[in-house]
């Protein structure tokens, strides 16, 4: 009896045991399964989505920071050392700056600069600070501060203590190396321009005092040892007198602008920079402009000749003509440079040569940018020769080399090089290989691929062709490839952000890049069907060295000042952007920071690329975006989104957001249940239409056959020119069950005979030499436009249409979407449109960008999902 009690009891305790383990069990894959259990995200969810943005690395790439930039403008600043991984956060920091590796400064209120120092974790504040900068030799930190009595400059050292306090500034401005501060204070003695000399323990140089004269526009010689301003008569404020003050010799010189040379009826321009220095200082190149004519009582009417160079809209955008003019201080000479004429101008590198464009030579022309003659004025000698005719736009770039030998110029296919000295155009690229391309079909002008610049000792200049980087010298005669992209399907650029010393303009110039041989070339590159990028560094002595390639999107690179880290950012549709930090080119990559890490809590879409032919045989490419938890075995519907070319897309990570400018995000719709196919299309030349037509419905049907895709299911989307493509599809293909076009042209007819809004210029080079690509002007191919237009055969439509547009749009008038609603209303076909107050070509309002968005993806969802529609309505006042 006693030993079957024992058993029982054992057998009683077995079981409970067993209940706690199978309960225990049970808990644990609960807990799994909760942990592993994603979320559906949702627009509730949008705001938890941040960018990643305002990257800066410290001298020697010690510390990195960064900005966390939401839609609730709740914004975080942080910085982090690349080694420790110790981090600085920041809520509501704004526009951070290293003092190299030792102090960091931040705006953590409007007016309120906070100091770090990044060794102590301590911190000083400075308050009514508007601006600040540490000066290049990293001795000083210099504050502007301004309360309601004044505007003062605080100099200190890096660390935050005071040094020097200048009160009373009406302005001021650093001299390029930052050793000199050029100062303007008033006072009850008046208005004082002076130099302080900061790495002479601030000593004073007064240039100019004044009482009947208010002195600005500081402006400064590259050299430092010159600088001119302006001094403005308080009686008359908006004719300027012009100063200039050479340091070496404390010399000041006034321009007298009732000399003889000085043009009649003209004054010293006032705008915001109307001087420039020549490098050593000693020419001072001044904007003028005309006295302005009191309107009279006649002149009521607008008035319009088909025989002048420019429309009158075009004339009324371009307002007050400035011409420009060179001054020599030192001996008092004065030059005009442009006049009505020769209007545009740009210097060699030099500045002792100007390169003059006749912009209406022949005129009236039908380019967004004519045709030009220039010439070559030696400023010197006032002599002035033709240097080119009839030479394409300046959207071909003119470059000036650093040392001022050459101007180097794109024509016929072919880049020149002109030799100053010699009077000498030499072809630099014939018979090597194709420099240019067609990229809209038309045949008329060639585009280069690309010119990146000059080395700065003018020995040779940078060009690209569609794969690879070439080295050519001036006179053509060695020519070498320094990369082999073409081989290997790779496209090589060079990356003039982290590596080209750019000047902001050169006048009618376009910027170019001036690159030292002694130091790494910094080249950007990336798969011709853009499914991998990154970065390699190219030297003469050792050639390219890879510093990162991968399947992803590798961008914004940033190189140390100091030895050789660099900080990079990569991403993939998949994956949020992330920063990555590398000590030197053969170290291993670093995560320093993966943005959006909720991400992780949720289902999400992927991408691939997809490969098909158009009816014409041509290899095609597009991305495919899957819905998030695809299960092949259901049928989703799909929106195509097009508009030219979109391959390059693969990569990029979308953020979720109800605050879209075309109302259009593809990770909302993957979220939503929808693949979403984005169709590269070639084009024909005079069938834009056609061509889009062609090419996405190959593309659609590719998409078919790749995934679970419900074919009565598909709807269409497009903007601006995609919203023209969206408008000519639906009209000529019943393919697609609702469609959305936004901005989109009805009427090639009226559209080539308007005016762009902004520019002032007709739209016909839209047609004849660009995105639309029909070749000829309507007059001569009345039938292709007329064929082209989906108004005319809007009879056809059978795709339920949702069409918006802004009533202030200057790109693409709103009555080209009205016209094409009221042809669908006359012809009873189903279509509904949006019409947004004050908008323009995209629109700005986040009121109405979330309108927009969620009206668009309830159209959707009532055509492709079969839902109900919740009424539209207007976005609330």
């Amino acid at each position: 009896m006693k030993n079957e009690n024992r058993y029982t009891l054992l057998f009683v305790y077995r079981c409970f045991f067993r209940m706690i383990g199978l309960l225990l069990f049970l808990v644990s894959n609960l807990s799994i399964g909760q942990i592993n259990e994603k979320k559906q995200l949702t627009a509730a969810d949008y705001p938890l989505w941040g960018k990643v943005t305002n990257t800066q690395l410290s001298d020697s790439g010690q510390w990195l920071s960064y900005s966390a930039k939401y839609e609730s403008q709740q914004d975080t600043l942080f910085v982090r050392n690349t080694r420790t991984l110790k981090t600085h956060v920041f809520p509501k920091g704004k526009n951070g700056k290293f003092s190299k590796d030792a102090f960091f400064a931040y705006f953590s209120a409007p007016g309120t600069l906070e100091l770090v120092d990044l060794k102590t974790d301590q911190a000083t504040a400075f308050h009514n600070v508007t601006d600040y900068l540490f000066t290049a030799d990293d001795h000083y930190l210099m504050l502007t501060v301004r309360d309601e009595k004044q505007q003062k400059v605080m100099i200190c050292e890096t660390n935050g203590h005071s040094l020097k306090s200048i009160d009373s500034v009406l302005s001021f401005a650093l001299s390029t190396d930052q050793t000199i501060l050029g100062i303007i204070t008033k006072s009850k003695k008046g208005t004082a321009a002076e130099l302080i000399f900061l790495q002479q323990h601030f000593r004073q140089l007064k240039m100019a005092e004044s009482q009947d004269e208010n002195f600005e526009k500081i402006t400064w010689s590259k050299n430092g040892k010159a600088v001119s301003f302006y001094g403005s008569s308080l009686a008359n404020p908006l004719r300027p007198t012009l100063y200039h003050y050479t340091i070496a010799q404390k010399k000041l010189v006034v321009f007298d602008s009732s000399r003889a040379e000085f043009p009649k009826g003209m004054h010293l321009s006032n705008e915001v920079a109307p001087v420039t220095l020549s490098d050593d200082g000693k020419r001072v190149f001044m904007k003028i402009c005309k006295n302005e004519v009191a309107v009279t009582a006649t002149d009521t009417a607008m008035v319009w000749n088909t025989t002048e160079r420019q429309l009158y809209p075009e004339r009324k955008q371009m307002g007050n003509t400035v011409f420009h003019s060179v001054w020599w201080p030192k001996t008092n000479r004065y030059l005009q440079i442009t006049d009505d004429v020769l209007s545009g101008m740009m210097l060699n590198g030099n500045q002792k040569v100007a390169l003059l464009f006749d912009f209406g030579a022949y005129h009236p022309q039908f380019k967004d940018n004519s045709d030009v003659t220039s010439w070559l004025l030696n400023l010197d000698t006032g002599q002035k020769q033709l240097f080119l005719k009839k030479h394409p736009s300046l959207d071909c770039p003119i470059l000036a080399s650093p040392g001022g030998g050459y101007f180097s110029y794109f024509k016929n296919g072919n880049w020149w090089v002109y030799n100053i000295a010699k009077a000498t155009h030499t072809n630099v690229t014939q018979n090597r290989t194709v420099f240019s391309q067609h990229p809209f079909v038309v045949q008329e002008d060639a585009e280069p691929f690309g010119l990146a610049g000059w080395s700065s000792n003018d020995g040779s200049l940078l060009l690209y062709d569609q794969f690879d980087v070439w080295e050519i010298t001036p006179d053509g005669n060695t020519a070498k490839r320094l990369t082999s992209g073409k081989e290997n399907n790779l496209v090589y650029r060079i990356a003039l952000q982290e590596q080209a010393q750019r000047s902001t303009s050169n006048y009618s110039g376009l910027t170019n890049g001036s690159f030292n041989w002694n130091e790494n070339l910094v080249l950007r590159v990336h798969r011709a069907d853009y499914t991998a990028s990154g970065y390699y560094l190219w030297q003469r002595a050792t050639g390219l060295q890879p510093l990162i390639f991968e399947e992803k999107q590798i961008n914004y690179l940033m190189s140390s000042k100091k030895g050789s880290a660099c900080v990079y950012r990569e991403e993939t549709f998949e994956k949020a952007p992330a920063l990555i930090f590398k000590s030197d080119a053969q170290a291993v990559p670093k995560l320093i920071y993966q943005s959006n890490s909720q991400q992780q809590k949720y289902l999400w879409s992927t991408a691939q690329s997809i490969v098909y032919t158009n009816s014409s045989g041509i290899p095609l490419q597009g991305v495919l975006f899957y819905p998030t938890g695809y299960d092949p075995q259901k049928k989703y519907p799909m929106v195509v989104h097009i508009y030219q070319k979109q391959s390059q897309e693969l990569h990029w990570y979308v953020y979720p957001s109800l605050h879209n400018s075309a109302g259009f995000n593809v990770r909302n719709l993957t979220t939503q249940g929808y693949f979403v196919l984005y169709p590269d299309i070639v084009y024909q030349e005079g069938q834009p239409g056609q061509s889009a037509v062609d090419c996405v419905l190959a593309a659609t049907a590719a998409a078919l056959l790749k995934a679970s895709i419900s074919p009565d299911r598909i709807g269409l989307i497009g903007h601006s020119f995609g919203g023209y493509e969206t408008n000519f599809i639906i009209s000529h293909s019943n393919r697609f069950a609702a469609a959305v076009a936004g901005a989109g042209v009805a009427d090639l007819t009226s559209f080539y005979l308007q005016i762009n809004g902004a520019t002032g210029k007709a739209n016909y080079w839209r047609f004849e030499f660009q995105q639309f690509r029909m070749g000829t002007s309507l007059f001569e191919n009345k039938q292709g436009y007329f064929n082209n237009s989906p108004i005319l055969d809007a009879a056809n439509v059978n795709t339920p249409l949702l069409s918006w547009s802004g009533d202030a749009d200057p790109q693409v008038h709103y009555l080209q979407t009205v016209q094409f609603f009221m042809a669908l209303r006359r012809l009873q076909k189903p279509s509904t449109m949006l019409l947004y107050p004050n908008e323009g070509h995209a629109l700005v309002e986040r009121m109405n960008q979330q309108h927009l968005t969620q009206q668009i993806e309830s159209w959707f969802d009532r055509y492709l999902k079969k839902e109900v529609l919740v009424d539209l309505k207007s976005p609330p006042n």
